[in-house]
């Protein structure tokens, strides 16, 4: 099927940061140390940090966004996982319609979340950054699992697949490159022209793009997270791109 991937036709996009740290930040064992770091993220970025939600098995930082109309979106943008924090940011948010989010440069935010978080868990060492963005292509009244499927050579396999999802690996220049690539489809009900209620469904390609460094021993060096940050900026969305639509 002749569909052409675009960033105009990106309905949704939300790029995370996860930090990899060794040993664990255990919110047991550390929970006022967190809740001064969330503090001063929020403090430091109140453009991406806003409120901190603190309980006994959970610590996260969120954000209301602002869109249009006056609609507000409550994002969790810092949270603890079990392998350590993870920063979420939004750039596009589908609510009633694709809604752009300016927040200004995210690898900067990101940055000096990092080394503020180095320097008050200066006993752990980070073991791996990745940036992972997060992305929806919206395909219309287009059957995505069709636009999927035609990457296929089989005409069989083609016919018989009911859902497909597609893991890759692509490392490139001494970074492992992830991409998971899979259908979706909503249906939003609406009235016709008889005030009787129909459905449309409306078809989608979720594409995800996880860049991270390969395995080291020690702590991460600033540098290589400037350059991974560096790639994975020029990587999304144009080379990414490139390569969804076979122009390599």
């Amino acid at each position: 099927m002749n569909y052409e991937f675009a960033t105009e036709l990106i309905s949704q996009h939300v790029v995370k940061y996860g930090v990899h740290v060794q040993p664990p930040i255990m919110l047991k064992d550390e929970k006022t140390k967190l809740q001064d770091y969330c503090n001063w993220l929020i403090e430091q970025a109140p453009e991406a940090f806003e409120t901190l939600l603190s309980g006994p098995n959970q610590l996260r930082v969120q954000k209301s966004f602002v869109l249009a109309s006056n609609r507000r979106v409550d994002m969790p943008t810092f949270i603890l996982t079990a392998r350590g924090p993870l920063f979420t940011f939004p750039e596009r948010l589908y609510i009633d319609q694709p809604q752009d989010v300016d927040l200004g440069d995210k690898n900067r935010i990101f940055r000096k979340a990092l080394d503020e978080l180095r320097s008050r868990f200066s006993d752990r060492t980070v073991r791996r950054v990745g940036v992972i963005h997060e992305m929806v292509f919206d395909t219309g009244q287009f059957n995505s699992l069709e636009i999927i499927a035609s990457n296929l050579k089989s005409d069989v396999w083609k016919e018989r697949v009911r859902n497909l999802n597609i893991h890759l690996e692509a490392p490139r220049e001494g970074k492992n490159v992830n991409l998971d690539i899979r259908p979706t489809h909503v249906t939003r009900a609406r009235r016709n022209h008889a005030n009787m209620p129909e459905q449309d469904v409306l078809f989608g390609i979720i594409v995800n793009v996880d860049i991270n460094n390969q395995n080291i021993k020690g702590d991460l060096p600033k540098s290589q997270v400037n350059d991974i940050l560096t790639f994975a900026a020029d990587y999304v969305p144009d080379e990414l791109i490139r390569f969804l639509n076979n122009e390599y």
